[in-house]
């Protein structure tokens, strides 16, 4: 059963919108543009839009998403003109100031303590000449390997 055509797009079709600009999108462009306020669910309308055969590349630093870059525009264009929905144009927004350095930690004020003299009894170490086999108390026989084992259980 075919889909109608409607005047309110879903969720992965308003962000198939916006990434159909193509080009690396940041996250924020895509909250401002799609005015989505639960961009902690970005992954499942990234689900959805991979459902419907897009192919959604993620820019990362590290473990941090910066943006997501939709790699095969021509083909998700024309699934958006078959609904009835074309590209929305970006919103220009503020960038993110850089992350400030901490504040330095203040140095604690510590008193010198005064070193005392303990005294601890430590045994001499030996050396490799010091030591001595003195006995060997059985005597190691030889396996030999002629021999069969059954081993049974």
């Amino acid at each position: 059963m075919a889909r109608t055509i409607s005047k309110n797009p879903r969720r992965w079709e308003r962000l198939l919108m916006v990434l159909a600009n193509g080009g690396v999108i940041s996250k924020e462009q895509i909250g401002a543009t799609m005015q989505y306020d639960a961009m902690y669910r970005i992954s499942t309308e990234m689900w959805w839009l991979k459902k419907q055969g897009a192919v959604v590349k993620t820019h990362k630093t590290g473990r941090e998403v910066t943006g997501y870059e939709l790699v095969n525009v021509k083909e998700m264009i024309k699934v958006l003109k078959d609904r009835g929905f074309a590209p929305l144009p970006l919103v220009a927004v503020k960038s993110k100031p850089a992350k400030v350095a901490a504040k330095p930690v203040a140095k604690t004020k510590t008193k010198t303590v005064a070193k005392t003299k303990t005294k601890t009894k430590t045994k001499p170490v030996k050396s490799m000449d010091e030591l001595k086999v003195t006995e060997v108390t059985e005597q190691v026989t030889e396996v030999s390997t002629d021999e069969v084992l059954e081993i049974t259980e």
